[in-house]
């Protein structure tokens, strides 16, 4: 990899190339307030101004003024793993100089520098071009291009203060492997867990090994670690100075056969963790999906072969089951003897008035749904206002056939079933029916035991009307 900007001299003046062509800078324009590129000298930042855009031959160029600081052409940084490698530790040391003075006049807001902003001069002197400037030659990249140039080296989940530093530590990784420690597909994919730097030399040593987990734990997401480092920038230095005098070449980038076993953990890590951002959500919808169908299907599997708790009931005895949980508003208790499937003509009016009750328990301490029983036991007194009776007595079974029973009982209710006018409102108390009603159940054997599949009403027999005080 190496840079995309040509640089070169034009009757003195310094000229970086952004792109081939004429017409390019059509539709572009300067700034009215330009932002000045700044210049490392002698362990100074200076502010140098830049003259403009414009084309030289058939090259859009960005051009300085002609400079007492501009004797030679300088190198990008993209050569920091190229011809720049031999001098790389003195090298970043002044960069972090540099960048530790400039704060944010290079990129606000921005803890990495795109490396077509750094020019390393033969001198020492380093060159950063600004935010302003930088987007000039951002406008005219390729995708590809900016990419390497930008996206590749940004500081990934870094405390506040320790993101310039950690793009030190990249550009050490890089300088060092010839790698970019956060382009591989494998590594951005496995939430930005570079490689290990040891892996990727040729003849590790324990020299390679002691800076490698440095730099591994400098470009890590350890974020304990870097709210350690009081002062990052003086601890990237301290880190360099330990290798300074050390030959660049006891730093040889090659392969290492323990490189295998690592990369193929971290690519079918990455596989996974690729599916499940892609088809992830899909996948857990259909899974979902199915668990689902498959729960419903089991529920209904178990409720279709389950015994009921009446499979010891006779049918005269699970007929009166059937009415004492009618009496007790217990829906569930009433499907138990019932045939999969079937609810019954009194489930829903039961339904109804189980939520009533519930209600009036919730919001007013008890119930005004009247259990018949308890009232004729109690001597047939006064009732609360609005109160609603409901309920069985005296229940009479014939057998009629093998299958069929014939149910007479005793119905008691507010409601008037057999007159079409409304029921009618008394101020002073209410009105309580007593019905005979008869009922045909069929049944069925299923399994060891009996259960009903079919309720018919016969007749429905108003005997009675009580009228009954309030409280």
């Amino acid at each position: 990899m190496k840079g995309r900007h040509e640089i070169f001299f034009d009757e003195g003046k310094l000229c970086i190339e952004i792109a081939k062509g004429t017409g390019v800078l059509k539709g572009f324009e300067i700034p009215k307030n330009k932002q000045n590129a700044l210049l490392y000298h002698n362990a100074q930042l200076l502010e140098i101004n830049w003259q403009s855009v414009q084309m030289i031959g058939d090259r859009c160029c960005l051009v300085f003024y002609e400079s007492e600081y501009f004797t030679e052409l300088p190198v990008s940084a993209f050569e920091l793993s190229g011809s720049l490698r031999p001098q790389c530790f003195e090298l970043l040391r002044k960069l972090s100089h540099a960048l530790e003075m400039a704060g944010d006049r290079v990129y606000l807001n921005m803890d990495s520098v795109p490396l077509s902003n750094i020019w390393f001069f033969p001198s020492g002197d380093i060159l950063l071009l600004s935010g302003q400037m930088g987007d000039a030659l951002d406008m005219f990249e390729l995708d590809e291009d900016r990419f390497w140039d930008k996206e590749a080296w940004l500081a990934h989940n870094c405390v506040e203060g320790f993101g310039t530093t950690q793009y030190l530590f990249q550009l050490l990784y890089y300088s060092l492997t010839t790698v970019v420690p956060f382009a591989s597909p494998t590594v951005r994919e496995n939430g930005f867990s570079a490689v290990p730097m040891n892996l990727l030399f040729e003849n590790a040593s324990q020299t390679t090994a002691e800076l490698s987990r440095v730099v591994d734990k400098a470009i890590s997401d350890d974020r304990k670690f870097q709210l350690t480092q009081r002062r990052p920038f003086a601890f990237f230095r301290s880190i360099l100075d330990k290798y300074t005098d050390i030959p660049i070449s006891t730093f040889k980038p090659g392969y290492n056969p323990d490189i295998e076993a690592y990369r193929q953990k971290s690519e079918r890590r990455a596989r996974r963790k690729a599916f499940v951002r892609k088809k992830g959500f899909k996948t857990t919808m259909i899974v979902i999906g199915v668990l689902i169908v498959l729960g419903i299907a089991s529920w209904y599997i178990y409720r279709a072969v389950k015994p009921p708790l009446t499979r010891d009931l006779n049918e005269t005895e699970i007929i009166e089951y059937y009415y004492d949980a009618l009496t007790n508003l217990d829906v569930g208790a009433m499907d138990e003897p019932m045939k999969f499937g079937y609810s019954g003509p009194d489930s829903v009016r039961v339904s109804s008035l189980y939520v009533t009750s519930a209600v009036q328990k919730s919001y007013e301490g008890n119930s005004l749904v009247v259990d018949p029983r308890k009232w004729i036991a109690d001597g047939m007194g006064p009732l609360a206002p609005s109160s609603i009776v409901y309920g069985v007595t005296d229940v009479h079974v014939q057998q009629l056939s093998d299958d069929v029973f014939r149910a007479t009982v005793t119905l008691w209710t507010s409601s008037n079933y057999t007159d079409d006018r409304n029921d009618i409102i008394y101020e002073d108390g209410m009105d309580v029916y007593q019905y005979t009603q008869v009922s045909d159940f069929t049944f069925k054997t299923r399994g060891d035991w009996r259960e009903i599949s079919l309720i018919e009403t016969v007749s429905l027999t108003l005997n009675q009307i009580f009228h009954v005080s309030y409280l």
